[in-house]
């Protein structure tokens, strides 16, 4: 069992940031630390919300609380997603040197949290500087495709220039989602050193009217990195991450629902049934 403390957004209702990554990690047999950025009612997709940011200097007092007990020595990684304000990413790069200092085996996995297709940036002013900043320190890194274009500054023309692009940013492994497919398809991209991989699987789109279940870039980084703290390889971590996001999508979709059934559906965190081709670069 590892331990993971997980920096993100946090909701009372629905399955978006800790919400969802919390219990994916715990689904998935390791432990879960949940340090809020933003602490809201629900999502604000559907529209006005009650609820706001946490002071970058209480997320920052919480994780040195934790230190102060000794307890980080116990971390084996950190991973965060959604920040409200700039100055969160100051809090989240401290909790990531004090857990190092405390354990200089723990990982750090960075999801870029900054926008997406087709309504593009949904972040505030100053966030796409500062998630560049942590995406530098991390020892993983998890954009969707608009995310990976902004941190490159390209789009690049195929899978391999794709992958050429990803080990320009830094981390050892990054892993990007929502990759171009054939139409009615979704695809997976990942580089670990000197190889890359791709998977693919089936785009499920709601009824019309409906809406596509947010959540799936915290899930699959949770999924991700709980798999690789399992011992899971790359190439197997990306499979499994990728399967059981698309069975939850399916599932959630095909029952109406606008949100992950994490709850119901939670088999298919552990066992998502066949994993999807991959492809070796």
């Amino acid at each position: 069992m590892a331990t993971i403390l997980s920096i993100s957004s946090q909701v009372v209702y629905g399955a978006v940031g800790n919400s969802a990554a919390g219990f994916a990690i715990e689904r998935l047999g390791h432990e879960a630390w949940a340090v809020p950025t933003v602490l809201l009612a629900h999502h604000p997709g559907y529209g006005k919300y009650e609820g706001g940011p946490l002071d970058a200097e209480l997320i920052a007092s919480l994780v040195a609380a934790l230190d102060g007990q000794g307890w980080l020595k116990r971390c084996d990684a950190v991973i965060s997603g959604y920040m409200a304000e700039p100055d969160q990413a100051d809090a989240i790069a401290d909790a990531v040197e004090r857990v190092k200092a405390a354990n200089p085996a723990a990982l750090y996995l960075c999801d870029p949290i900054m926008g997406d297709e087709p309504n593009g940036l949904y972040v505030g002013g100053g966030i796409e500087a500062a998630m560049k900043q942590l995406s530098r320190r991390a020892d993983i890194l998890t954009p969707n495709w608009f995310e990976f274009g902004l941190l490159t500054g390209e789009q690049p023309r195929d899978n391999r220039a794709a992958l050429a692009l990803a080990r320009t940013l830094g981390p050892r492994v990054v892993a990007v989602t929502s990759a171009p497919a054939p139409e009615g398809r979704i695809a997976c991209l990942a580089v670990d050193g000197k190889k890359g991989y791709r998977t693919e699987t089936q785009a499920y789109k709601p009824a019309e009217g409906g809406a596509v279940p947010k959540g799936t870039g915290d899930l699959f980084s949770a999924i991700f990195l709980a798999r690789l703290l399992t011992g899971n390889d790359v190439p197997l971590a990306l499979a499994r991450a990728t399967a059981s996001t698309a069975a939850l999508v399916k599932s959630s979709v095909e029952a109406g629902r606008s949100e992950l059934a994490l709850a119901r559906d939670q088999g298919m965190i552990w066992d998502p049934g066949l994993l999807p081709s991959m492809q070796v670069f």
